[in-house]
């Protein structure tokens, strides 16, 4: 569309004309552009840009982030899962009008119809802000295959924490969740 209109320029000049040459521009830059145009001065990439001196900061900030999550994971008791003998166990604890209701979930993945049934005993310990414990039940139920919940409530007295303690055939396993407060 502009092609065909003309540039306004002072009357009897030429038109400029442009030339441009890359190898004579490359000539009279710095000796890091005509390093870099040359083929030197690549990026480092890959793994070893991490050991590059630029980054070391980073790579020290990750090495410190990966080590602060698994000491927080260490510590962490709060362990909503846990599985014995291929039966495993899913808890949640949350409040909901002033109780605090507890589901514990039974599942077994591996399971069929000639699979023997087994007995499984809770204990669920309701702990309050001062680390004590508020309430407990005990449950039982007779497992077989498919999926199944053992449930429990208490009326919430400042309870931060569920603590179960979950035994199939004389293997126990302790989990413990925090009160999911909507």
């Amino acid at each position: 569309m502009f092609e065909q209109i003309e540039e306004t320029r002072p009357d009897g000049e030429q038109p400029l004309k442009f030339y441009y040459n890359r190898e004579e521009r490359v000539k009279k830059a710095s000796s890091q552009v005509q390093d870099y145009y040359n083929g030197g001065m690549r990026p480092v990439k890959g793994i070893r840009a991490l050991f590059y001196k630029g980054n070391k900061f980073i790579l020290i900030a990750l090495v410190f982030f990966v080590a602060v999550t698994w000491i927080y994971t260490g510590i962490n008791k709060n362990v909503s899962y846990a599985k014995i003998n291929d039966v495993s166990f899913d808890v949640q604890a949350f409040v909901y009008e002033k109780e605090v209701y507890t589901n514990i979930k039974i599942h077994n993945k591996k399971a069929d119809e000639k699979t023997p049934p087994v007995k499984i005993d809770a204990l669920v310990s309701f702990i309050n802000s001062d680390n004590e414990i508020q309430d407990a039940s005990e449950l039982s139920l007779v497992y077989k295959n498919g999926e199944e919940y053992l449930r429990t409530k208490t009326t919430d007295y400042d309870i931060i924490r569920v603590n179960i303690k979950v035994t199939i055939d004389d293997q126990t396993r302790e989990l413990s969740t925090l009160v999911s407060r909507l």
